[in-house]
């Protein structure tokens, strides 16, 4: 017991003594250890993540491959942006109850101005009637009957659009014509669902002209007339 007690001073008095001296030749050492961690840690710290990102990300004995895909990838999207391809399409406007409508240049012939259209007993309802294009007899079609709009008299800017489609003329009976315009197709926007019906399958897409919605309208679709719309009007007749 003597001896235990004797000792346990004596060891901690020998730590005691030396405590001073350990920590002095270790605390120079210690410092720079320290600075270097400090520096490795700083330094090192953002790319950290990196490798360990990358290792997660492109593993596997093809991460090099996968790797330079990434890259290249990623350098090549703000180049496609820039460079996206341009479609343009030339188009003629109209309007109808405010509105403004196209077709595609390709299926208009020529703009008439409206005089006598002749009334045909038991037409179907969207027909207005018929005109005599220079010797042609050409049926045309109320366009606002059509596409179920209001009804509307002949102003002195109502024109008929004279259209070719399937091997055939027709006259669409328009408010006016508006302009030909060019329309990039690869920057138009579809109609959006929740206005969509069987009825208005017709609609191609929407575009934007000088702060005004342009809606694209294809011309054989167009002109199917579905039963439904018939038989809803069925002894009305366009006036």
């Amino acid at each position: 017991m003597s001896d235990t007690r004797k000792k346990s001073p004596a060891k901690a008095a020998g730590t005691g003594g030396n405590t001073e001296e350990v920590r002095r030749k270790p605390a120079e050492g210690t410092r720079k250890v320290t600075r270097k961690k400090s520096t490795v840690k700083t330094a090192k710290a953002a790319p950290k993540k990196r490798p360990a990102e990358t290792d997660k990300e492109f593993g596997g004995p093809e991460r090099l491959y996968n790797f330079a895909d990434d890259v290249t990838e990623k350098e090549a999207a703000p180049e496609e942006s820039e460079e996206r391809e341009v479609r343009l399409e030339t188009w003629v406007t109209f309007g109808l109850a405010g509105e403004l409508f196209a077709l595609p240049i390709t299926a208009a012939r020529e703009i008439l101005r409206v005089t006598k259209i002749t009334r045909v007993p038991h037409a179907p309802y969207t027909v207005r009637g018929i005109v005599n294009m220079r010797g042609r007899v050409i049926p045309v079609i109320d366009f606002r009957l059509r596409l179920g709009l209001p009804k509307g008299g002949k102003g002195p800017q109502s024109r008929i659009l004279m259209t070719s489609t399937r091997n055939r003329f027709l006259g669409l009976l328009v408010d006016h014509v508006d302009q030909v315009v060019e329309v990039d197709r690869n920057a138009v926007e579809l109609p959006p669902d929740d206005v969509m019906t069987d009825q208005s399958e017709y609609i191609i897409a929407v575009s934007h002209v000088e702060e005004r919605l342009l809606i694209l309208l294809d011309v054989e679709k167009v002109l199917l007339i579905p039963d439904s719309l018939e038989t809803a009007n069925s002894g009305a007749g366009a006036l």
